[in-house]
């Protein structure tokens, strides 16, 4: 194991450490990686996961299932595939030709490959059971389950086309066998040039003062040239996909410790600093700001917006009128009443019995 808390490598596969929800924010326990690895190659070390690389196969299955892109491989990457899907010869994505585990591919992969190539989408799925990789069930099942999610969200939308499955069993081969071929086979062609080309994913990784997953900003790009083709843009209910949030005005204290700590800058502040901004669009649903929140002023809201989400618009939550308390002189979110501020009003609630005159006794 590293000693280097940053990033962790088992050969082409990386672990980034500082784009883990875990370290972003102490409390968060986001186990998605740890559910889906098959051999169990993730762990939690002090509250922080931890990859254990002499246990990692590095079949990448678990890449698709990182909400803030910390996982890679150097021989594969998704966001690159997905892009450039609409220009492959043939429809169907398969372990044993294009690709690593299917594993790799994220909800939002599976859909920006159906929206820009606009027709059904092909998972082999025929030799999942009995993959090395599925000795449980649960590498297949997560996998099914991103697809069943990409179709929901199709159907509701409108969209004609879906992703669908091949599942005609054929005979299994030795799924970890096949995978080291490839590997070796990546490691020798970054042997022969010498130098390994920067991924889409990498690349966007390097820019400065980037917090987006890049496959979040693909899908928003891929829904911007299509939502005028969807019968439905506006949906009701909770999506698994997208998130919708909403501030209690009067719960709320302005302390902007939800802004701060947001991975995503999906709540931002106002220019005067006495509101609170949010876009759905880059909202991953990591449930930190409900968290982080003393006053559970923030929670859920249902239904989302796909044209504010294709075209990051953001929606004003709440804001406040600052005026100085006539207790403590200092500023506060004024919400009515009398202008003394919480922290005051609590105070002499609490300790009543110290402003007690003698005559009084």
């Amino acid at each position: 194991m590293s000693n280097i808390n940053f990033i962790q490598k088992s050969n082409l596969f990386s672990y980034t450490a500082t784009r883990c929800l875990r370290n972003e924010y102490y409390h968060n326990d986001c186990t998605l990686c740890i559910d889906t690895c098959p051999k169990g190659a993730f762990h939690i070390v002090r509250n922080k996961l931890t990859l254990f690389e002499n246990e990692c196969v590095e079949c990448a299955g678990c890449i698709g299932s990182c909400p803030t892109e910390a996982l890679e491989i150097e021989s594969f990457d998704p966001n690159q595939f997905a892009a450039s899907y609409q220009h492959q010869t043939h429809p169907s994505i398969s372990c044993k030709t294009l690709t690593p585990c299917l594993g790799v591919f994220d909800v939002d992969h599976l859909l920006v490959m159906v929206l820009r190539s606009k027709s059904n989408i092909e998972c082999d799925m025929s030799h999942c059971s009995g993959c090395v990789l599925n000795e449980n069930g649960s590498m297949e099942k997560s996998i099914r389950s991103k697809i069943e999610e990409a179709n929901t969200f199709l159907e509701s939308v409108g969209f004609e086309y879906r992703v669908t499955t091949l599942d005609v069993k054929e005979e299994q081969a030795d799924r970890r066998a096949l995978f080291r071929k490839g590997i070796e086979k990546a490691k020798e062609v970054i042997s022969e040039k010498g130098v390994v080309a920067l991924s889409m994913t990498s690349a966007h990784h390097a820019m400065p003062d980037v917090r987006m997953p890049l496959k979040r900003i693909l899908l928003k790009n891929s829904l911007k040239e299509h939502v005028s083709e969807m019968s439905q843009t506006a949906l009701e209910g909770v999506s698994p996909l997208f998130f919708n949030k909403q501030i209690d005005f009067n719960a709320c204290t302005n302390c902007g410790e939800c802004t701060q700590f947001c991975p995503t800058d999906a709540l931002f502040p106002t220019a005067d600093k006495q509101g609170i901004y949010f876009m759905q669009g880059k909202c991953i649903g990591c449930g930190i700001c409900e968290d982080i929140c003393k006053p559970k002023a923030i929670i859920s809201k249902e239904g989302i917006d796909l044209v504010s989400i294709a075209f990051d618009r953001a929606e004003q939550l709440v804001h406040y009128e600052m005026v100085t308390c006539h207790e403590c002189r200092c500023p506060y979110p004024y919400k009515g009443g009398d202008p003394v501020c919480d922290r005051c009003s609590s105070f002499m609630a609490n300790h009543a019995n110290m402003f007690t005159m003698a005559k009084d006794l």
